[in-house]
């Protein structure tokens, strides 16, 4: 009985080069990700940015994942711990300052988008105007289906205005809020890394 007790402890799997494993596998998968998704490069393009670092958030947790993992695994080796440790702090402060980032160029697209939805009723506005003094068109259109068009541009447009903004809104919170908290867990992770392991 005492032998096959014995047998069964000395048997029995070792959890951390598994999680070794899956968290290089993770944080592998999340860079080639990452890599992919920066090209072609146009930091410039604030539409991208926005996409992006929204692309950014809703990947994160496979590399918040991935280095748990990795730290777990590592737990005895004090030198690689604090190295992981460390970099967790960087990168859990970049999140959260990409997070904000994210918010700040999300109100600014909405602003782009909603001047681009004003410039073009305008535009519609001004030719539906032309027509109505055209002697060639005014025989053709009678004033009340100019009228009705009007009203339809215009209320297509505040539809479009109503929909970028919210929509934009929804995308830049959920986008910096993923950014945030995994930027917090990551900062957790750090600070969880640095400290002395237990003997």
């Amino acid at each position: 009985m005492t032998t096959l007790q014995t047998n069964q402890r000395i048997s029995s799997p070792n959890p951390k080069p598994l999680c070794q494993i899956v968290g290089l596998a993770c944080l592998t998968g999340f860079v080639l990700d990452i890599l992919v998704m920066t090209f072609p490069l146009q930091l410039g393009n604030l539409a991208w940015r926005v996409g992006f670092l929204q692309q950014l958030g809703d990947r994160s947790i496979i590399l918040l994942f991935g280095i748990a993992l990795l730290i777990y695994g590592i737990i005895d080796l004090t030198a690689w711990r604090k190295r992981l440790a460390f970099s967790c702090l960087v990168l859990g402060a970049a999140f959260i300052l990409s997070g904000i980032w994210v918010i700040w160029d999300s109100l600014a697209l909405q602003k782009q988008t909603v001047a681009a939805i004003s410039a073009q009723q305008q535009q519609i506005q001004t030719q539906i105007n032309q027509a109505k003094v055209n002697p060639q068109l005014a025989a053709q259109i009678t004033p009340e289906k100019l009228q009705q068009a009007t009203q339809n541009i215009e209320s297509q447009a505040e539809s479009a205005k109503q929909n970028a903004q919210t929509g934009t809104l929804k995308t830049s919170f959920s986008g910096s809020g993923n950014l945030l908290v995994v930027g917090l867990a990551l900062i957790g992770l750090g600070q969880y890394g640095i400290r002395p392991s237990r003997s």
